[in-house]
């Protein structure tokens, strides 16, 4: 048991040599407070209310989030979809990739999440747009929001 413990001790010191202390805090959380009418497709979906952005990277007039470093990042993203004729599509964006998909049904109050870690360099944005449908309603009133912070600097 002495050996493993020393070995997995000497593992953990040799991988902090490579880690990177987080020189300062990046993170930031906003709401949607207004709903967002008339949204096409690729357009961006709004947080129009910050409660944190730690770091700077956050542009609520946008809705983007750019990365003032580079490493690890989660983003984690909530939308309330209103009673609609059209379902919703709407998806985290990184770099105009789509990474992961939120569905909001049709005819429905419908609230959908997805949480994911990216690597993400410096300069690089992450954003929730609408995929798909024309027209399409997100609802605020605190219900819908956009969420990310920095796990691991790697530069």
């Amino acid at each position: 048991m002495r050996f493993s413990f020393c070995t997995l001790l000497e593992q953990l010191n040799v991988g902090a040599k490579y880690s990177r202390e987080i020189t300062r805090p990046v993170a930031f959380t906003a709401i949607k407070i207004n709903s967002q009418t008339g949204i096409g497709v690729n357009q961006n979906i709004v947080f129009d209310s910050v409660i944190l952005n730690d770091g700077g990277g956050f542009n609520a007039y946008h809705g983007l989030f750019t990365a003032p470093v580079t490493g690890y990042y989660l983003f984690s993203t909530t939308i309330l979809h209103t009673p609609h004729s059209q379902e919703l599509h709407a998806g985290i964006m990184h770099k105009g990739n789509l990474i992961a998909m939120i569905h909001g049904f049709v005819n429905v109050f419908e609230q959908g999440t997805q949480t994911v870690v990216l690597k993400v360099r410096t300069g690089e944005q992450v954003w929730i747009g609408n995929r798909d449908y024309t027209n399409q309603y997100v609802y605020g009133d605190y219900y819908s929001s956009f969420s990310g912070f920095l796990l691991h600097q790697l530069e």
